[in-house]
């Protein structure tokens, strides 16, 4: 069976900084009856604020994904990467056993529109990767 769940339905906020829509509860948003679908546990829709983003953080036993509606978006992590996700580019992280990244904007006046997904991983605390 199928359930249509429309944009409008969404958890939402606005941080300023971070204007973001989540489909499954997320942060702030708790809905009970959308925790996830299977195995993805993450579904955002993000416009991060010029100057703005999301400073070094952790995360452990996810797979994640970002892709670039439009603008960009500066990815540093503890594996020593730093790239510059472009529109229509896609981010893979493997969490794994520990990952620490940030993710920012750094244009000075144009947003970045984003949507990541996280995945509930088969296997845990595997090696942490990434690929851009």
């Amino acid at each position: 069976m199928i359930t249509v769940r429309k944009s409008e339905a969404r958890g939402a906020a606005n941080h300023g900084c971070l204007d973001t829509k989540h489909s499954f509860s997320f942060g702030d948003y708790l809905d009970r009856t959308q925790m996830n679908f299977r195995s993805r546990r993450v579904l955002n829709e993000d416009i991060v604020a010029p100057e703005m983003g999301f400073p070094l953080h952790p995360h452990k036993n996810a797979e994640i994904l970002t892709y670039i509606v439009s603008g960009e978006l500066t990815h540093t992590d503890s594996l020593g990467h730093r790239e510059i996700i472009k529109r229509g580019d896609v981010q893979y992280t493997n969490a794994g056993s520990g990952i620490e990244h940030s993710e920012i904007n750094q244009h000075s006046s144009e947003a970045v529109h984003l949507l990541q997904i996280w995945i509930l991983p088969k296997d845990q605390n595997t090696t942490p990767a990434y690929s851009y």
